[in-house]
């Protein structure tokens, strides 16, 4: 039968080579397009963290008890608006209040000493003053009668020297002599007494002068110990109002109350207690934080990040485009700093504080080179038995 019908045969044969022929033709082009696809194709590559949230740029203010001490008022309410020096808490300070009325009363003694010294100063200056006056006087007296004297004893001696050749010559009696002789000797008594009086008046200028320097200087010591006791009590009094200061916590700067501490009179806070944080108004930044491995390197600034809010369900509200700006050189806590500037895309209301995931497109490559990257990263990580890396991949 077969060979009844050859023409026929050759055409079913010819039909199935065909057949074949397409069937074969379709997986060779299939497997040269996946392998074009594998090699030409570009697919995203991200670094991805679960280590994100908003933040405000400016600098977040924290409300610290600078002491430990127990809460007698707090204005402090979640959500509030307060400017910079508005009084946050108050803590008792009875103590502190007792401590700088007894200095202040010290110090207004002290205040008072100090003036009567500086009284008793400018009286003992002015009795000196006139003391030196009256014994300059008495010394200068004492020195005219000095001379006076002086010169009376030396016209008696020319006197006598004049006798005694007339007596020479017989034109003198004896008696006159004697009697010359015995003015002389009384003149030079007079100047020896006058001498006497000129020295012990210098003596006695000096003798009071000294004992008034004395007390002017006595008194010159106590007005300075008293100053230094005042500036002293000065000082003190500064550092406890100082002191009295720390028991009023005011705000650092302006902006409203989060994360508050709930205080009641009677509350004990201990020093370094964070009270509550201060967030300002301004531009909102996204502050992530990325493994060493994933960020070095790789996250540069003016990548395309997205956010995806933890309370924002991304199927609904879809994700949050942003920018790199900067990003961290050190590593501190095992991560690696992050901060992106938000888009002007986003239909989100952004608060400080909202937690989220972000991927960063770091690049994009072949589905082949990519493969390949994972196929070594895993037979790396066998050998060396070490955990796979899946911070980065692909959408």
């Amino acid at each position: 039968m077969p060979g009844s019908f050859p023409m026929t045969n050759q055409e079913v044969g010819r039909d199935r080579v065909k057949r074949q022929l397409i069937l074969l033709l379709f997986p060779i082009l299939l497997a040269a397009s996946w392998i074009a696809w594998m090699f030409l194709a570009r697919v995203n590559i991200y670094a991805s963290t679960d280590q994100a949230r908003v933040e405000v740029a400016q600098n977040v203010y924290y409300v610290q008890a600078p002491l430990s001490g127990r809460v007698m008022t707090s204005q402090m309410k979640l959500g509030q608006g307060v400017r910079q020096g508005d009084l946050l808490v108050e803590l008792e300070a009875d103590p502190q209040k007792l401590r700088v009325e007894g200095e202040q009363e010290h110090q207004a003694a002290l205040q008072t000493q100090l003036a009567t010294l500086q009284q008793e100063l400018q009286s003992q200056q002015r009795a000196l003053a006139a003391e030196s006056s009256d014994y300059r006087l008495a010394v200068d007296q004492a020195r005219a009668s000095l001379a006076e004297a002086q010169e009376s004893a030396h016209m008696a001696q020319e006197e006598f020297k004049r006798r005694s050749e007339l007596f020479h010559d017989g034109l003198l009696s004896q008696s006159d002599l004697d009697q010359y002789q015995s003015d002389l000797k009384k003149k030079n008594i007079e100047w020896q007494a006058a001498r006497t009086t000129v020295a012990r008046a210098e003596r006695e200028a000096r003798m009071h002068a000294g004992e008034r320097q004395v007390q002017i200087d006595q008194i010159n010591g106590d007005v300075s110990k008293t100053q230094g006791e005042l500036a002293a009590s000065g000082n003190t009094v500064q550092q406890l109002q100082d002191e009295l200061g720390w028991h009023r916590i005011v705000a650092a700067g302006s902006g409203r109350l989060d994360e508050i501490v709930d205080l009641k009179p009677g509350s004990y806070v201990h020093e370094g207690d964070r009270l509550a944080t201060i967030i300002p108004e301004g531009h909102m930044r996204i502050v992530a934080l990325f493994e060493p491995r994933t960020a070095i390197g790789r996250v540069r600034p003016g990548q395309t990040g997205w956010l995806r809010l933890d309370g924002f369900p991304w199927q609904e509200y879809g994700s949050v485009m942003a920018r790199v700006t900067s990003v961290g050189s050190e590593v501190r806590d095992g991560r690696v700093r992050v901060e992106l500037d938000p888009l002007p895309n986003s239909h989100m209301p952004l608060q400080h504080g909202l937690p989220g995931t972000l991927q960063v497109q770091i690049e994009r490559v072949s589905p082949a080179s990519f493969l390949f990257r994972r196929v070594g990263s895993y037979v790396y990580q066998a050998a060396n038995n070490t955990p796979v890396n899946s911070a980065a991949n692909t959408p």
